[in-house]
């Protein structure tokens, strides 16, 4: 066990010794960063665009609106799958080729969608995103590593998953208006527009992109080996669980106990993706500082919004800071996770952003149908608390996972 920890702590230092002169003297490809922001923006809008069009999709293809909801299980699926197999089936694969080709399967999965005449193939549209969903985010760490020196890490990462933000403006209130202006499938076809603009920039701007040859499902597995691995992955699971299980019943809070109408609640989901993109901007700054008590805290913080949303009860005038709160501080949770792996697992960093894809899906489905069971017996009360029960085991894991990893490697995150 002893020899295992010495030649672990060995691997990890002569990588990072043999990078850190390339990642501090090496000029910031921030042209391919932000083709990567578009192509994020693109992927995420595309995943969620089905949550405001549920209703003229039914209609449309002549299912039930749990069906169409199902359209976006679909990408889940694929995703958790894609993210698990892609570092070791593609090994000694330039990324550059794998980034360009997951693009093109994200402009073809839109156009799909959008002239779908049938469930099936609006089904089949959504595998291909599932694939492009998972496989893009198990690279983001390791691509974002070859793009820009070590030190603008925090930085690029912030770029990259400003995507996120802006994809839930798009899927919620713009997709929401276009869809009741120009129909549902031109939503799509948009899309496609937005995710071509990506491809072309992406081709112009990514360099050629090594991958690392070792990894395998041997190395996958001795990654679960390590106790401070497997909790910050189950940290993972609970952090964004404890997101998802508010974010999914979001806009039924919104509508049913803040008694919003339909365009003053546009407006509170724009603010709301405003703040959650403000939000990760600034994580880019913050956890280059003190990111260790910065990804500690914030989750402590988010649980006690979760109890403060609780406690106001569905009052309008504290219920929708907080909301817009929620959004902001959450903005810097998928940089922190990102830069968890950049900080301790860059010399595995893609088998590790496998993992943390599949984990970060299987909490997305978890969260929902919990929720679902909570909010059917206790309303939204329950799920604020709900919420915040994760939000606080995710903590005490980070905490725990934090100093295993400077027992293990003589290394503080």
């Amino acid at each position: 066990m002893m020899l295992h920890q010495i030649m672990s702590i060995k691997r990890v230092t002569d990588f990072m010794c043999s990078q850190q002169a390339l990642f501090y003297n090496r000029t910031a490809n921030w042209s391919a960063v932000f083709s990567l922001f578009v192509g994020v923006t693109s992927l995420v809008a595309a995943e969620f665009i089905p949550i405001s069009l549920l209703t003229p999709i039914a209609r449309d293809l002549a299912i039930t609106e749990g069906m169409a909801g199902q359209t976006v299980t679909v990408v889940g699926i694929f995703a958790v799958l894609t993210s698990l197999l892609l570092a070791p089936l593609t090994k000694g694969v330039n990324r550059r080729h794998i980034l360009l080709a997951f693009s093109s399967m994200l402009l073809v999965s839109n156009i799909l969608v959008a002239v779908a005449p049938n469930y099936p193939i609006m089904l089949i549209g959504r595998g291909l995103l599932g694939i492009c969903v998972g496989g893009f985010w198990s690279m983001s760490a390791a691509v974002t590593l070859q793009l820009v020196p070590i030190n603008y890490v925090p930085r690029a990462l912030s770029i990259i998953y400003a995507g996120v933000a802006g994809a839930t403006i798009i899927s919620l209130p713009v997709a929401s208006y276009f869809g009741h202006l120009l129909g549902w499938r031109n939503v799509f076809y948009l899309e496609a527009l937005l995710g071509g603009v990506g491809l072309v920039w992406q081709f112009v701007s990514l360099p050629s992109l090594s991958s690392d040859k070792s990894n395998d499902f041997r190395g996958m597995l001795r990654l679960f080996r390590q106790d401070w691995v497997l909790l910050g992955i189950l940290a993972t699971i609970f952090s964004f669980g404890g997101y998802n299980v508010f974010f999914t019943y979001l806009r039924p809070f919104l509508e049913l106990d803040l008694f919003l109408r339909p365009n003053t609640l546009s407006i509170v989901l724009g603010v709301f993706g405003v703040a959650n993109c403000v939000g990760t901007f600034a994580a880019g700054l913050l956890f280059n500082r003190q990111f260790r008590s910065c990804m500690i805290l914030l989750q402590g913080v988010l649980a006690v919004v979760a109890v403060l949303l609780y406690l106001t009860d569905g009052f309008l005038r504290a219920s929708i800071p907080l909301v817009v709160l929620w959004g902001f501080l959450w903005g810097f949770m998928p940089v922190g996770w990102s830069s968890w792996i950049t900080r301790t697992l860059a010399d595995r960093a893609e088998m590790a952003g496998g993992l943390s894809v599949a984990s970060i899906q299987f909490s997305i489905g978890g969260a929902a149908a919990i929720g679902g069971f909570i909010f059917d017996r206790s309303g939204i009360q329950g799920i604020f608390l709900a919420a915040a029960g994760f939000l606080v085991i995710a903590s005490i894991l980070i905490k725990v996972s934090f100093s295993l990893y400077a027992k293990d490697t003589g290394r503080l995150a």
